[in-house]
């Protein structure tokens, strides 16, 4: 018998600012699709980028695709298209399995150069699934287009919040199957080969963003001196201390056009190895108290007139419905160096 956490929730409990929490009806698949581009190379960028514009139209294209930016921790730049699909059993495995999708990602080229390629995608049930916005007209991530959202909701801005709005949290207490007990390691696997990862079970994952377009005044100055340096120490911390946080890949985005060019939103994605290890680093570390007392000070200050935009979407899954594929990548890349197997496709390996 499952003996889960009650919820943490104070009684008569008055959140300090409001929040609103898209209604997601079904299942949702999310699917990161990324080029690092090792060498610089414009030329593949412009390949992967205009690839990844036909992958978002035509016969079962995506409900949302999203794009970023970002700079690996051995100096890797980055460009990714992350894509929604709301009816997540159909839709991404017929996409997945159209001709320009294969021509392109099974395509021996993607196995040498200078680029590499990975995916890393989501089958998520929506009762493992979680978004909390500051702002009700916001469409991001997996509530974007939905145009129905609920709140503003009571179950927000307490410690243990996160884990109530996720509705599979009263009957599954999402207990760690894996814990990191030393710095990763580069495996074999990596450069020339096409490799897939074996999937975590209860992986908890975050895409957490701000949306900073039009700020001016008091609100600008903290956002550009105090706000987002401590979002960027926070990330790094993540991203450099796997063992101690339980944060087994940490990337900080920019977010930006079809063709690259930067917008003012930027987001992070982590991936911890249990939701109680992110729930951990939320409630205790400094460098997140910092991020969060802050902006709630902030809001407070300027009486709610406020356009710093937050937003947050939380995933747990079970490795079935977690896939991860790493094409000529660097051996640290991802889940690499985590993944409990490791199944080699390239030829030689075969």
């Amino acid at each position: 018998m499952r003996h889960n956490p009650p919820s943490r929730k104070p009684h008569d409990w008055v959140p300090p600012v409001p929040a609103f929490s898209a209604k997601i009806d079904g299942p949702v698949t999310m699917a990161y699709y990324g080029i690092q581009n090792r060498d610089d190379d414009a030329h593949a960028l412009h390949e992967f980028q205009q690839w990844v514009a036909t992958m978002s139209t035509g016969f079962d294209a995506p409900d949302v695709t999203e794009y970023a930016d970002y700079v690996d921790e051995h100096g890797n730049a980055t460009w990714v298209a992350m894509f929604y699909w709301r009816d997540a059993a159909d839709s991404f495995p017929r996409w997945a399995s159209r001709d320009d999708h294969e021509a392109f990602w099974l395509a021996p080229a993607r196995e040498t150069g200078g680029a590499g390629y990975f995916r890393e995608v989501f089958h998520v049930p929506n009762d493992r699934l979680e978004t909390l916005y500051s702002d009700e007209s916001m469409s991001v991530g997996s509530g974007a287009g939905l145009g129905v959202h609920e709140g503003p909701i009571q179950s927000h801005n307490y410690w243990g919040s996160m884990r109530d709005r996720i509705p599979s949290s009263s009957t599954d207490e999402f207990a760690a199957t894996f814990v990191l007990s030393q710095a990763p390691e580069a495996r074999t696997a990596g450069f020339g080969e096409r490799v897939i990862a074996s999937g975590i079970d209860n992986l908890a994952t975050i895409r957490s963003g701000e949306l900073y377009d039009g700020l001016e005044g008091r609100e600008k100055e903290v956002y550009e001196a105090e706000l987002e340096p401590s979002v960027r120490e926070g990330m790094r911390y993540l991203r450099d201390n796997p063992v101690a946080s339980g944060c087994l890949v940490c990337r900080h985005m920019d977010e930006s056009t079809p063709t690259g060019e930067r917008i003012p939103r930027a987001f992070a994605v982590a991936h911890f190895d249990s939701l109680t290890r992110l729930e951990d680093w939320s409630e205790s570390h400094p460098t997140h108290l910092r991020i969060f007392g802050r902006f709630i000070e902030l809001a407070q200050e300027l009486q709610g007139n406020i356009r710093l935009r937050l937003w947050h979407e939380v995933i747990v899954t079970t490795a079935d419905m977690q896939h991860f594929e790493y094409v000529n990548c660097h051996p640290l890349t991802g889940f690499l160096p985590y993944a409990p197997t490791l199944h080699n496709l390239t030829p030689t390996a075969r």
